[in-house]
């Protein structure tokens, strides 16, 4: 019972000394709206830590990681168009090629019937125009009728479309009609000059359509770095901007690069932006795949800097403390961007020469 007693009376002290205490914190901090005022005597005022503001010389930089890519239309996949066997190679791995050079030849019935399409269609459509000419000779002469004519023209018509439709389909496989020869096999080539960076072809083997491709092709003097960037760093960067890479392979050696899209599209699970760097690989020491670490730095500019913990949040903005004069604080908007991760640039709130709490804040807010 006695101890009862005992740990009652301590309680009671206790909640008395708390109450205490923020009665005396109440005195000491009062609030009207936006200004904030502290005695002189206040303990609070001894853990602020005050800086005046300046401008000075900064270079925004971050670092993330990327993953090196061919640059959009620089890689070509060949496949085979139709199944068939393969013929002929004309190429082997690492072979410099040109666009529009054979990279193999295939024998394809399936080859064969659209060359055969396409000839009955040229042969259809030239007996057409033959017919509509003479159609023409003859009603102009008054021997064929009116209805004969508008047919022979509505032939002609059908069968030029027919013809271009044929054209069109050969034209889908890279293939030119003007070159077209019966019974010849079917060559395959590039779209684009590069390298021949993968090879899997085996001349008398037998592939399908819809096989991987048999082939790769790139130019690889420039690639791309896919980078994530977190959106607090959004403000720190812009197109054009130089950035270092540095790979595991050659971890000593600055690869430079430049900032060459900005995506627009935020990944809401991790807050990052994908950002395109565009580098020079001409010592190809970038290989495509390869996770790279990527150092962003902006353009030296003249701005305030404050340490992150000078900025506060409000439901909709951020905000410092600045110090009109001794024992008066204002909540002041500002508009930040990060720089790193302790410091932020002020864009707007904020003028060279002021006074701003940018440690023990907290307190007073």
């Amino acid at each position: 019972m006695k101890k009862l007693i005992v740990f009652t009376l301590v309680c009671v002290l206790l909640i008395s000394c708390g109450k205490k205490s923020l009665t005396q914190k109440d005195d000491d901090i009062q609030y009207k709206g936006d200004t904030i005022l502290v005695k002189a005597n206040s303990p609070a005022l001894k853990q602020l830590t005050i800086e005046t503001t300046k401008f000075q010389n900064h270079i925004g930089e971050f670092k993330t990681v990327g993953t090196v890519r061919p640059v959009a239309g620089k890689l070509a996949e060949i496949a085979p168009p139709f199944s068939g066997r393969i013929a002929k190679s004309s190429i082997h791995l690492g072979q410099k090629v040109s666009a529009g050079s054979t990279i193999f030849e295939l024998s394809s019935s399936d080859f064969y019937d659209a060359a055969k399409a396409y000839f009955a269609a040229q042969s259809a459509n030239e007996l057409a125009k033959k017919n509509f000419n003479r159609q023409k000779d003859l009603a102009g002469n008054g021997v064929a009728s009116q209805k004969d004519l508008e047919q022979a023209l509505s032939d002609a018509i059908i069968a030029n479309q027919e013809l271009e439709q044929a054209k069109a389909t050969l034209k889908i496989f890279n293939i030119e009609a003007s070159s077209l020869q019966m019974g010849q096999p079917l060559k395959v080539t590039t779209p684009i000059s590069g390298e021949v960076v993968k090879y899997n072809i085996t001349i008398g083997s037998y592939v399908k359509e819809d096989s991987e491709p048999l082939a790769i092709v790139a130019d690889l003097s420039m690639v791309w770095v896919a980078a994530l960037v977190k959106e607090k760093y959004f403000g720190v960067i812009k197109p054009g901007d130089r950035v270092e890479i540095f790979s595991d392979a050659h971890p000593e050696k600055t690869i430079w690069g430049t900032i060459y899209n900005i995506g627009e599209m935020l990944d809401e699970a991790s807050r990052s932006l994908e950002v395109i760097i565009e580098c020079n690989n001409a010592d190809k020491e970038l290989k495509l795949g390869m996770f790279t670490k990527v150092h962003f730095l902006n353009s030296p500019s003249n701005a305030i800097i404050l340490p992150s913990t000078a900025i506060m949040k409000s439901e909709d903005n951020d905000f410092v403390l600045v110090e009109t004069k001794e024992g008066v604080f204002i909540r002041r908007h500002v508009e930040v961007e990060t720089i790193n991760q302790d410091s932020v640039n002020i864009i707007s709130g904020l003028s060279e020469g002021e006074r701003v709490i940018v440690k023990g804040g907290i307190i007073l807010n």
